[in-house]
């Protein structure tokens, strides 16, 4: 169900989307049901409420600790969704991670000005992704030192929030369609980033704007006040990396470098995933594969 106090177009996007998620099985094409099915569910009491989260842990590597990747769906997602639209079993498996999916409260997480129901109820996202961590820690060794946060869309905005509130949680951000949504963000701890946009993206606009009430800061924003908090040099690297036009700042605090790639005609979808409503929600990419980009990224933190 979507929440009800929710806007009339925001339920029927809704309903469309789990729709779409239906109708593919959930997922974004990037890899099979036999390779998405090896994970595990979990649940934890937080805070009087019962939460939940999908786990992958790849086979081999001993009882040495490995780096773990949290993965924050989207709005109207669900953990699941977020495994299967990514492929992290397969690219982040491979590269020797293991992958939380973490299930938002009311399929929505409390990113600060956005969205849903976890907004509506304050739900304390921030603590709720720190107890799930330690956690985690339980169930099989994890370096604590080497944890990652992406998210796309609305779990996008929480991995900010994150980085925000809680800078010692992530070591690094990839943050796909989404932006600061918190007023202030006060905390001066570096933390490298990656921020993957389409330039066509309705939900998400590139130069900023309102969308259906709510503020969404221009991308290129986001990306200069990451820079300024990391102290980059003010230096800009350009590349082309398929169809993705990027620009990057080093020369940071701890080295945490600041990366945005721009994708032109990609709307509000995982790139190199398959597209979901596009007429919705613009079209995708199969030219740049947004889950390879994060764990080389992760990789290099």
């Amino acid at each position: 169900m979507v929440a009800s106090h929710l806007s009339r177009p925001l339920r029927s996007l809704g309903i469309a989307l789990l729709a779409a998620l239906a109708a593919c099985g959930g997922t974004g094409g990037v890899v099979s049901s036999a390779q998405a099915a090896s994970s595990q569910e979990y649940t934890l009491s937080f805070q009087g409420m019962e939460r939940s989260y999908r786990l992958y842990v790849p086979d081999g590597g001993g009882n040495g600790s490995r780096p773990l990747i949290v993965a924050l769906h989207g709005g109207f997602g669900t953990g699941k969704n977020m495994e299967e639209l990514t492929g992290f079993d397969l690219v982040g498996g491979n590269a020797g991670f293991v992958v939380a999916y973490p299930d938002g409260v009311g399929r929505s997480w409390n990113s600060g000005s956005c969205c849903g129901p976890a907004l509506k109820k304050n739900v304390d996202d921030v603590g709720f992704l720190r107890a799930m961590v330690a956690d985690i820690g339980r169930r099989t060794p994890i370096d604590t030192k080497r944890v990652y946060g992406t998210g796309f869309s609305n779990g996008a905005m929480m991995v900010h929030r994150v980085a925000c509130e809680a800078p010692d949680l992530f070591k690094a951000i990839a943050a796909a369609s989404g932006g600061i949504m918190v007023p202030n963000c006060s905390a001066r701890q570096p933390i490298a980033a990656l921020l993957i946009q389409g330039r066509a993206d309705p939900r998400i606009p590139w130069d900023g704007g309102d969308f259906e009430g709510n503020y969404r800061p221009p991308v290129r924003d986001v990306f200069s006040k990451l820079a300024s908090r990391n102290q980059c040099a003010a230096k800009e690297e350009t590349q082309q990396d398929g169809s993705a036009s990027c620009v990057t700042r080093r020369g940071c605090a701890g080295g945490a470098e600041v990366k945005l790639c721009g994708i032109d005609g990609m709307g509000h979808q995982w790139a190199g995933a398959k597209e979901l409503l596009p007429r919705l929600l613009g079209k995708g990419t199969s030219n740049y594969n947004a889950s390879q980009k994060v764990v080389q990224f992760f990789q290099q933190h």
